[in-house]
């Protein structure tokens, strides 16, 4: 069947940061003095707080406040002091380039446009990295990680968000980089597009660059 929707993942596909929010934390906890290392439990433990964060169980006050606390950082206030810089942090963006071109001229082929994003922040701060970046505007849905309550590669959060744009899974396709992300979609039955991949990365197409996303066949033209 004939492509009619396509879902992108955002971050690292659209844009990117100069520094992780991790190895900002990290870098940010030296400078303090502390030497940023966590026990094997501890380590376990956060990511089982980083998956209940992306699925909007817990705050993202509430995840680096743990996970601050794990670094050792005990008296609240420095805490409280850290964590706001942290928490500011990934506001620190940049478009990747032809992200607003390509999302452009795919709009423009007829193409039902949406995001699949995993976050451990509300639907709103992410929209506005989008709007930063100049592809909100061509965006019909979102499926946000904190809102549906699952993340990638949960088939959940694709299913969910193929339903909300009305769509069948043979009618759509997913666009990222993470090799788990993209079999997931596979998994699901979404055609894939791997773009900013991996060497393990799988995928039904690859595109070297989000203008050359334009150029795979199943993109030419919707089937709406």
């Amino acid at each position: 069947m004939t492509i009619k929707g396509i879902f992108f993942d955002a971050a690292d596909v659209f844009y990117a940061r100069k520094e992780s929010t991790a190895r900002f934390a990290v870098r940010l906890l030296r400078e303090h003095g502390y030497r940023a290392q966590m026990s094997a439990a501890d380590a376990e433990r956060r990511k089982h707080l980083v998956s209940q964060a992306s699925g909007g169980h817990v705050s993202a006050e509430f995840y680096w406040d743990e996970v601050l606390q794990m670094y050792g950082v005990t008296a609240p206030d420095e805490r409280a002091a850290l964590r706001a810089q942290i928490v500011a942090q990934p506001d620190d963006i940049y478009g990747l380039p032809g992200a607003r071109d390509a999302v452009q001229a795919l709009k423009e082929r007829g193409f039902v446009l949406s995001i699949i994003t995993d976050t451990i922040y509300p639907l709103a701060r992410k929209m506005r990295w989008l709007e930063a970046i100049g592809v909100a505007e061509f965006v019909d849905h979102v499926a946000c990680s904190t809102e549906l309550g699952v993340h990638k590669p949960d088939p959940a959060i694709y299913l969910g968000a193929v339903r909300r744009a009305d769509l069948a899974v043979d009618e759509s396709a997913f666009v990222g980089h993470a090799t788990d992300e993209l079999a997931g979609a596979r998994r699901v039955g979404l055609k894939t597009v791997a773009v900013f991949y991996g060497a393990d990365a799988e995928a039904d197409y690859y595109a070297e660059s989000l203008a050359g996303l334009l150029d795979v066949p199943i993109f030419e033209r919707s089937g709406r």
